[in-house]
């Protein structure tokens, strides 16, 4: 079978990917090993959006955000865990997510399909072997593929060159990588969607093994010792807790970190792909140790698994939730720099090839930051600030034909932990379907697509390519404004916004003219709102080229 673009991998990345690439008339196949499309957010049950709030919620993840909030009735419906502004049930996202891609006709999915093996041709990828649901194995040819697999399992596969662990700083300048590599990675979690019966939920059973000690102090309630120190936590109440990850209709995400059921990993789940069924059931059966403990020891025996939600013998998702991929050795590689502020800025140094903005704080799952002291786990993660995306981070050093659209692409362990989050990475995976199009389009390979037209695609999608909370996609100043700002001209305030109704100073006029680099006049904006100085910058330059 030939196709113009081959996504492997249906996930939240790969979902966007696919779809982005078939509305811009490429010929589209995802394959996607569970009968669901969306990946994390649907097939491992973590249905809360972290991140990209606001005017940075545009594109397919905007469009889709927008449709959970009107089945539920507005976003004030959605707003029921304390974390997220999006909420919402696994089973009710897939049912939307598979609407919008049931109108595209230049796009087909592979549900329960697998990777066999990828095909590679010297230097280029050029398809995979693929596994259907109903026993055959079809070669897949396609002018591109997508790596959007949950383990980055195309890179190992197709011997595109990778990293996995935690860098060291010698490799990376990052300040706060430790001094030597190691295989230290982010905990995966099998979720579980729990629900608040009226009286009893049912029961779940005690698994093998079972130890009550490994979940104390995941509740203050059942806290002996709650020296914050020594724990290097803050125990959270009960209702603390519960309402964390709280969904519509009394449903709530078992997700929980501090002592709850992320499960630790080593590298062989990467690299020895039968041992995960031995690892996903051990992370099963954590997490359904930790609801057992909250039925009994912490006497909330009204919360269960909610039977109504994956069509599943164990009624848990379909995977579970994976926060850190193999990475891509790409042509870019985004590191602390990229997210953290630059000298004299509140924002990081600008990123011209920006494909996608995220705004989530590095957040890194280790159970082993909970060890003993003597024991623990180590890490120092700057705080960061809103932030942009290089296309180059999406495209290998040395192999062809591939883009990275999933937590696989080019950036260290430590950027991982907010590049990893549902929003960013469903605006990531858009953008990989947007240049794979586009590489179709014109025969090019990857890295030759224009940027710039590739990011007039993404904007004309409603995706903001510079971070402002305060100028949404519908502004009238968000094209020029997500413009000049790739240019270099840009508001640079603690908070990240435009402020699209302050009036322009003539100080301000002279700074933003400087900025731009364009040969104008301060009176040509002074005294005009900054909306309507940024228009009409954006015009005359538009004219002017």
């Amino acid at each position: 079978m030939e196709v113009d673009v081959l996504v492997i991998g249906g996930g939240t990345g790969g979902f966007a990917a696919g779809l982005q690439s078939a509305r811009m008339g490429a010929k589209t196949l995802i394959i996607e090993e569970t009968p669901w499309l969306g990946g994390m957010i649907t097939s491992a049950g973590v249905s809360a959006f972290n991140g990209n709030k606001y005017a940075l919620g545009g594109g397919i993840y905007g469009e889709f955000r927008n449709r959970i909030e009107n089945y539920y009735g507005g976003s004030e419906k959605t707003r029921t865990g304390w974390k997220s502004l999006t909420c919402f049930e696994p089973k009710i996202a897939k049912e939307l997510l598979h609407e919008m891609i049931l109108i595209e006709k230049n796009l087909t999915v592979w549900f329960e399909a697998s990777l066999m093996s990828v095909i590679r041709e010297n230097d280029i990828i050029a398809g995979a072997l693929i596994h259907r649901q109903e026993g055959t194995e079809v070669e897949v040819r396609a002018h591109i593929t997508i790596e959007a697999t949950e383990f980055g399992d195309v890179l190992a596969l197709g011997n595109v060159p990778y990293k996995l662990g935690r860098d060291a700083k010698s490799e990376t300048g990052e300040a706060d990588a430790p001094e030597k590599r190691d295989n230290e990675m982010q905990d995966i979690t099998y979720c579980a969607i729990l629900k608040k019966y009226k009286s009893e939920a049912p029961a779940v059973q005690v698994i093998p093994n079972f130890n009550p000690s490994q979940f104390q102090c995941s509740i203050e309630t059942d806290c002996p010792e709650q020296d914050e120190e020594l724990l290097n936590y803050k125990p959270q109440t009960w209702e603390k807790f519960i309402t964390y990850s709280a969904l519509p209709s009394n449903k709530y995400i078992l997700n929980w970190s501090y002592r709850g059921n992320d499960y630790s990993v080593t590298k062989d789940i990467y690299e020895d792909t039968p041992s995960r069924k031995e690892h996903f059931e051990k992370a099963k059966n954590l997490t359904l140790s930790f609801l057992h403990y909250i039925q009994t020891k912490l006497g909330h025996s009204e919360w269960g698994l909610a039977r109504d939600e994956f069509p599943t013998k164990d009624h848990l998702p379909f995977i579970p939730y994976v926060r850190e991929s193999r990475r891509l050795k790409g042509l870019r590689l985004m590191i602390e720099d990229d997210v953290i502020p630059a000298a004299n800025s509140f924002r990081p140094q600008l990123i011209k090839d920006s494909i996608a903005v995220g705004d989530h704080p590095i957040d890194h799952h280790h159970r082993s930051y909970y060890k003993e002291p003597e024991e623990r786990l180590e890490e120092n993660l700057p705080q960061t600030v809103p932030f942009q995306v290089p296309y180059f981070a999406l495209i290998p050093e040395k192999v062809d034909g591939l883009i990275a659209a999933e937590k696989n692409i080019s950036v260290t362990h430590i950027v991982n932990g907010c590049t990893r989050f549902q929003p960013i990475v469903m605006l990531i995976g858009q953008a990989a379907g947007a240049a794979a199009a586009l590489a179709v389009k014109y025969n090019l390979s990857p890295k030759n697509v224009s940027t710039q037209e590739l990011q007039s695609v993404l904007l004309n999608a409603g995706c903001q390519l510079f971070p402002y909370f305060d100028v949404p996609n519908s502004h009238p100043a968000y094209k020029p404004t997500q413009r000049l700002a790739l240019m270099g001209m840009y508001i640079d305030n603690e908070k990240h916004t435009f402020k699209p109704d302050e009036i322009v100073t003539k100080e301000e006029a002279k700074s933003l003219i400087k900025k731009s680099k364009f040969n104008l006049e301060p009176e040509f904006i002074k005294g005009l709102t900054r909306a309507e100085a940024f228009i009409k910058i954006f015009d005359w330059f538009s004219k002017k080229s």
